[in-house]
């Protein structure tokens, strides 16, 4: 092998030119973390009640059916969708627990127990939500695009 000379090997893109970086000083513990959150208009996380949960989804008007009936069950899919975009925006909870979709939206669906588990497993195997694991029970988190579709 032969070894090249520092002046053959160029690196690509325009010489790195740190005076176009701006500088951000600060002291060491100044950063007020809670304020560029709520800046930015993140939920704080929040562990939310379940029975306000289960008495706003008694309120709510069915959801549209999901346009992409590949799940085999499009409404049952926009309430799953319709619940975990709640848990997101509204509590900061990246996911629910197995427990807590079969106690809020489990009669909206028409499913309980295996039943549920069994679509969840099916969305899950068709990536649109993903298991999370830990704690006392298998929860689930949607997939950014899966929320997304209409």
């Amino acid at each position: 092998m032969e070894d090249k000379d520092d002046s053959e090997s160029v690196l690509p893109g325009p010489t790195p030119d740190p005076s176009k970086i701006p500088s951000v000083v600060r002291e060491v513990g100044e950063l007020d973390i809670e304020g560029k959150i709520e800046e930015l208009g993140i939920a704080k996380i929040s562990d939310p009640i379940l029975s306000e949960l289960i008495e706003f989804f008694e309120e709510t008007e069915p959801p549209e059916p999901l346009s992409n009936n590949l799940s085999g069950d499009p409404q049952s899919e926009a309430w799953l969708q319709l619940l975990l975009t709640l848990m997101i925006k509204e509590h900061g909870k990246d996911s629910a627990s197995l427990g807590e979709i079969e106690l809020i939206i489990g009669e909206k669906m028409n499913r309980e127990g295996s039943d549920l588990e069994l679509f969840l497993n099916r969305l899950w195997m068709m990536g649109r939500i993903d298991k999370v694991y830990g704690g006392a029970e298998v929860a689930f988190s949607p997939n950014p695009s899966w929320l997304e579709a209409r």
